[in-house]
C-alpha cells in the first residue's frame, strides 16, 4: 500500500515537472501576443491608444508576468495566473470592443485548462466562463437571437468535452509512461542491487573456491603424506614381524621338541617341574608367535595387502568344517556345543579361509570367556544376506564396550592385566575381514548372561546357481553385464580364476588354448586379448591372434603371472615350507619325497634355525645323516655326497639359495635331488620377489598420444618403486 502511495506521489510530482515547461511556453506565448496586441493598437491608432483598449492586452501581460516570474510557487498557482489573466484579457477585449467575436475565444481558456491542469476541470473552467459569458452577454448593448447568444457557450461546453476526453487520454498515456518509466528505474535499481550483490557473491565465491583449493592441496599433500606413513609402518610391521617369527619359531621349535621327544636329549634328568616349566615356555612362545602373526595380518589389512580371494562356497559345510577343527579346543572346555543351522544356504562367493578364520576367532573368544553354559553357533538368511552368529553364556560385555572392543588392542578388561591373554587384535581382524568381504559385524550382550556376535556376508541372486557355473573357465556366449571383457590365454585354471576374482572393470573369459582363443575373440569381441606366460611361444601366440583378427584391431598383453605351481616349476623345487615351521610339517614334507632318507642337507645362514631344522630332522629320523650348511658356497659342496633331500633357505649372505638351485639343477649329478625350501613368504611372493617381470603390450596400429599418456599414468600408479640404499664408491 505504501508503494503505492508512493508511486502515485512520484507519477504527479513527474506530471507537474511535464506541465512546467508547456506552461512555460504558454507565458511567453502570451507574452509575446499581449506586446504584439500593443503595437498592433499604437499602428491602427497613430496615436497613444485609450486607456480602456489597453486593458485587455495588460491583463494578459500581467497573468504572463505573474507565470513566469513567480517560479518558486506551486504548479496550480502559476496554472491560475495564467488562466486568470487569459479569460480577465478576453473579457475586458469584450467590454472595451463589445463584439461578440471575443466570447468565442473563451474555449482557448478550457483547453489550456484541461491541459494544465486536469481532464475533469475542463467542466468546472467552462461552467464558470459560462457564467461570464452570461453576464457579459446581458450587459452588452444591442439584442440578438437566443440561438446566437448562447452560440459561445454552446462552444465552451463543446470544448469542455473535447478538451477532457483529449486530456484524459493524453494524461493516461502520460501516467502510464511515467509509471513505466518509475518501474523501469526500479527495475533497474534492483539490478544494479543484484549486479552489486552478485559481483559481492563472485567475490566470495573466488575467495572460498581459493581456500577450497589451498585446502584440497593440503587435504592432497596430508594423504600423500599419511599414504607414506601408513606405507612405512607397514614395511615397518611387516619386516619387524617376519624378525620376529625366526627367533620365536626356534623357540617354539625346540620348545616342542623337548615337550614332545624329552628321551633325544641323552644325560638330562627330567623333573616335573622343568616339563612344567618347558611346557610354559612352549605354550608362551606360541602364543607370542599367534599375536604376530595377528599383528601381520592387521598390518597387511590396513596396507589393502591380505590376499582374499573368492570363490563359491557352503557355508554349512564351511561352518561344521571349521567346528570340527576347533573340537579339541571345545572338548578342553567342557562347554555345551549348539548348532542352528538352516537345511540349506545359497553359494556365497567368499574367502572359506578367511570366513573360517573369523569364525575361529569369534569360537575361541567364547571358550576364552565362559566357564560354564553353552556355546551356540547358527546362521540365517535375510534380505540380500546371509547373517552369522555365535552366542555363549559367558561374563558379557558392558555396554560401553560394545564398539570399543572391534578396535585395534581393546579388550574388556583396559586394565592392563588381560586376566584372558590376547592382544587386543582378533576382532579388530575379523571385522575387517568381514568388511573385506562386503559385511557388517557387531555384539550384543547382556552383563552376567553372555554375549552374541553377529557378521554378516551378502550374496545375490546369481549366487544362486551352482558353483560349476560360478567357477567355470569359460563362457559359450558373450557376457550379460554392460563391462568391457577380456580374454585370458593360459592353460593354468588357478590363474584365470584369480583374474576374474580380483579385476573388477573387466568380465574375464578364459581360454586354454589357442583356438579357443580365437573362438572366444570372434564370440564375445573382448576389449583385450591378455597372454599369460614367460616363453617365447606366448609372444607368439598372442601376434598370431592379433594377425588373425585383422582387420580388427585389439590389445594384447603378454605377461607372467605368479602361481604357486609356476613358483615350483620355475624355482626348480619340490615343495615349499611356509615359516613359522613345526616339527610335523618337515616330517611330512620330507616323507611325501623320501619316505626313508639316509642323507639330508639342510641349508640356512641363521645357526639357530640351522640347528633346529637339523634337530627336526633327527629327531623324525634317527638313523638319517644330517648335513648342515651355513652357506650357499656349502651347500654346493655338500650336495656332491649325493643327499636324498635338501632343506634350503633362499636368503643366504654371498650365494644365495637361488644360485644354489640353479647350479644343482645345472650338474647332472645333483640335478634329480628333491629340494624343499624354507621361506617366511608364501612361494608366489618368492617367485614375484626373485624374478624379473615383463609386460608387453601389443597393438597393430600402435598407441596415439593420449593412450600411451594414459597407459604410463596407470602403470606408474599401479606399480610402487622400491629403492634399496646403495652405499658410495669410495
Amino acid at each position: 500500500m505504501t508503494t503505492a502511495v508512493a508511486s502515485r506521489e512520484l507519477v504527479a510530482s513527474e506530471m507537474d515537472e511535464l506541465r512546467r515547461p508547456v506552461l512555460s511556453a504558454l507565458a511567453l506565448t502570451g507574452l509575446a501576443a499581449s506586446g504584439a496586441w500593443i503595437v498592433g493598437l499604437a499602428i491602427v491608432h497613430y496615436t497613444p491608444p485609450p486607456a480602456v483598449t489597453l486593458a485587455a492586452p495588460l491583463a494578459l501581460l500581467l497573468g504572463s508576468v505573474a507565470c513566469l516570474l513567480l517560479r518558486r510557487l506551486p504548479t496550480a498557482v502559476h496554472v491560475g495566473l495564467l488562466l486568470l489573466g487569459l479569460t480577465a484579457s478576453l473579457v475586458l477585449g469584450f467590454l472595451s470592443f463589445p463584439e461578440r467575436d471575443w466570447l468565442y475565444c473563451l474555449p482557448l481558456v478550457v483547453v489550456a485548462s484541461g491541459t494544465l491542469v486536469a481532464p475533469a476541470t475542463s467542466y468546472a473552467i467552462a461552467a464558470a466562463l459560462s457564467v461570464i459569458a452570461g453576464a457579459c452577454l446581458q450587459v452588452a448593448p444591442g439584442s440578438e437571437s437566443l440561438l446566437r447568444s448562447l452560440a459561445p457557450i454552446g462552444l465552451l461546453w463543446a470544448a469542455a468535452v473535447a478538451s477532457c476526453q483529449s486530456s484524459r487520454s493524453l494524461y493516461a498515456t502520460l501516467r502510464w509512461a511515467l509509471e513505466s518509466q518509475n518501474r523501469a528505474w526500479q527495475t533497474a535499481d534492483e539490478v544494479r542491487a543484484r549486479r552489486a550483490e552478485l559481483r559481492r557473491t563472485l567475490d566470495s565465491l573466488r575467495l572460498t573456491h581459493g581456500l577450497l583449493e589451498r585446502t584440497v592441496q593440503e587435504l592432497e599433500a596430508a594423504r600423500a603424506e599419511a599414504e607414506q606413513a601408513r606405507e612405512i609402518k607397514a614395511h615397518f610391521v611387516a619386516n619387524i614381524s617376519h624378525e620376529f617369527r625366526t627367533p620365536l619359531n626356534i623357540i617354539v621349535g625346540f620348545a616342542e621338541m623337548l615337550c614332545t621327544r624329552p628321551e633325544a636329549y641323552e644325560g638330562v634328568s627330567w623333573s616335573p617341574a622343568l616339563r612344567e616349566d618347558i611346557a610354559t615356555i612352549w605354550r608362551n612362545a606360541e602364543h607370542l608367535l599367534k599375536m604376530v602373526d595377528d599383528v601381520l595380518d592387521l598390518a597387511q589389512i590396513e596396507a589393502s595387502r591380505l590376499p582374499v580371494l573368492p570363490e563359491p562356497t557352503d557355508l554349512i559345510h564351511l561352518i561344521h568344517e571349521t567346528l570340527a577343527t576347533g573340537s579339541a579346543l571345545l572338548r578342553e572346555s567342557r562347554l555345551e556345543l549348539r548348532v542352528s543351522l538352516p537345511e540349506s544356504l545359497p553359494l556365497l562367493r567368499i574367502d572359506p579361509t578367511r570366513v573360517r578364520q573369523v569364525l575361529l576367532n569369534l569360537v575361541n573368544n567364547a571358550v576364552r570367556f565362559t566357564h560354564q553354559g553353552y556355546i551356540q553357533v547358527g546362521a540365517c538368511l535375510s534380505d540380500g544376506e546371509v547373517t552369522v552368529y555365535v552366542r555363549d553364556t559367558g561374563e558379557g560385555i558392558p555396554p560401553d564396550k560394545l564398539e570399543t572392543i572391534f578396535e585395534r588392542f581393546e579388550q574388556v578388561d583396559s586394565s592392563g592385566r588381560r586376566p584372558h591373554g590376547g592382544l587386543g587384535l582378533g576382532l579388530a581382524i575379523s571385522r575387517q575381514l568381514v568388511r573385506l568381504h562386503g559385511g557388517r559385524m557387531w555384539a550384543e550382550s547382556e552383563l552376567g548372561k553372555g554375549s552374541t556376535f553377529y557378521f554378516t556376508l551378502p550374496y545375490t541372486e546369481q549366487e544362486r546357481v551352482s558353483a560349476l557355473q560360478l567357477m567355470r573357465t569359460r563362457t559359450s556366449a558373450a557376457p550379460q553385464s554392460s563391462r568391457p571383457s577380456a580374454v585370458v590365454l593360459c592353460d593354468d585354471p588357478l590363474v584365470i580364476r584369480t583374474l576374474a576374482r580380483h579385476v573388477e572393470r573387466l568380465d574375464i573369459v578364459g581360454a586354454g588354448s589357442l583356438a579357443e582363443a580365437r573362438a572366444l575373440v570372434a564370440e564375445v569381441h573382448p576389449a583385450a586379448v591378455v597372454a599369460v606366460g614367460d616363453t617365447p611361444s606366448t609372444l607368439d601366440q598372442a601376434r598370431a591372434l592379433l594377425s588373425e583378427l585383422a582387420p580388427a584391431d585389439v590389445t594384447a598383453i603378454v605377461c607372467d603371472y605368479p602361481t604357486e605351481r609356476q613358483a615350483g616349476s620355475a624355482l626348480g623345487v619340490s615343495d615349499f615350507i611356509v615359516k613359522p615351521v613345526t616339527q610335523r610339517e618337515v616330517a611330512t614334507a620330507i616323507a611325501r619325497l623320501r619316505p626313508r632318507p639316509r642323507r639330508i642337507l639342510v641349508a640356512d645362514d641363521d645357526p639357530d634355525m640351522l640347528r633346529l631344522l637339523s634337530r627336526m630332522v633327527q629327531q623324525e629320523w634317527p638313523e638319517a645323516e644330517i648335513l648342515a650348511a651355513a652357506t650357499g658356497v656349502e651347500a654346493l659342496q655338500l650336495a656332491q655326497q649325493a643327499p636324498d633331500i635338501v632343506l634350503l633357505d633362499l636368503y643366504m649372505p654371498g650365494l644365495s639359495g637361488v644360485e644354489v638351485l640353479a647350479r644343482l639343477r645345472a650338474e647332472p649329478a645333483t640335478a634329480g635331488i628333491p629340494v624343499i625350501v624354507v621361506t617366511a613368504r608364501t612361494p608366489a611372493e618368492e617367485l614375484a620377489n626373485l624374478r624379473e617381470c615383463e609386460v608387453r603390450v601389443l597393438r597393430r596400429r600402435g598407441l596415439a598420444a593420449g593412450e600411451m599418456v594414459r597407459l604410463i599414468e596407470s602403470l606408474g600408479v599401479a606399480l610402487s618403486p622400491h629403492y634399496v640404499s646403495v652405499p658410495r664408491a669410495q
